[in-house]
């Protein structure tokens, strides 16, 4: 079990990823979000978990702004994350759509919840 300076580490890096204007998006959809995930024990669960609990939040940025601060399970957003990402690396007709400005903003909501939650349990 991965503890909170880990998460919050991972969090600030992805989050600034997501935010980089010039990053090639091979960086975003690699292998490399999986394998942190993983090391984290965040699970991929296509994203079930959290749409139970917040419905289209789980893969609408608008919908996760208005109740991000809602969310308080450090392993559930983790979990939101890595799903979201696998739709990108894995379902998406074409990777690059995690560029977007709306699948950056989703992102760049969640990691930057993800990041307040393990600093505050650090």
């Amino acid at each position: 079990m991965a503890d909170m300076k880990q998460i919050h580490d991972f969090a600030v890096k992805w989050c600034d990823k997501f935010r980089d204007q010039n990053i090639n998006y091979i960086e975003l959809v690699d292998h490399y979000m999986a394998d942190d995930c993983d090391a984290l024990g965040f699970a991929m669960d296509c994203g079930r978990a959290f749409a139970e609990k917040y419905g289209n939040a789980a893969n609408n940025h608008e919908a996760l702004d208005r109740i991000i601060g809602d969310v308080t399970d450090i392993f559930l957003l983790g979990s939101a994350i890595y799903s979201q990402w696998r739709y990108f690396n894995h379902w998406a007709y074409d990777a690059a759509e995690i560029l977007e400005p709306k699948n950056r903003a989703w992102f760049i909501i969640a990691l930057s919840r993800l990041t307040v939650l393990s600093e505050e349990n650090h």
